[in-house]
């Protein structure tokens, strides 16, 4: 195992403590955080593993981890402000519209969109059919035939 997966693993594990803790504190001894402790350990974990996805998108320039990141701090933060400006929720629901949409931004502007480079082929690994083709053909030619082994005679 990685040194990499080792740390993503043992952070995992502590978010999903902490959420629990908090739970259970909230549970038994009234903190009165949010709305309920249940939904205080969702939060908690979505904030979470929203920093935690928003760190691996950087590090690994990939749109699909800022994307999910996008998704789990939205949904906290909507749980956030829904408590907070409870009787005007539409306020909460665009903050979390605008806090989508820069992630949307980043995601283009910092890792450029590589399922368009895909869908229009004009990604640097696409190769088309001629071109692997000939690579085929290539490696065929390159190829040396084995000798077959010699048949010793039972006599």
């Amino acid at each position: 195992m990685s040194k990499n997966r080792k740390i993503l693993g043992i952070s995992s594990i502590a978010i999903f403590v902490v959420a629990l803790a908090v739970m259970l504190m909230d549970w038994f001894i009234p903190l009165n955080l949010l709305f309920h402790p249940a939904a205080n350990f969702a939060a908690i974990l979505f904030l979470g593993f929203g920093i935690m996805t928003l760190v691996l998108a950087f590090r690994n320039k990939s749109p699909w981890f800022l994307f999910l990141s996008a998704i789990l701090v939205g949904l906290c933060l909507l749980y956030v402000l829904l408590y907070v400006l409870l009787p005007d929720w539409w306020i909460a629901v665009v903050v979390v519209v605008a806090v989508w949409a820069i992630y949307a931004i980043l995601s283009v502007t910092l890792f450029g969109n590589k399922t368009e480079a895909i869908a229009l082929n004009k990604s640097p690994e696409y190769k088309n059919y001629e071109q692997r083709k000939a690579e085929k053909e290539e490696a065929e030619a390159n190829k040396e035939e084995e000798p077959l082994p010699e048949l010793k005679s039972f006599k």
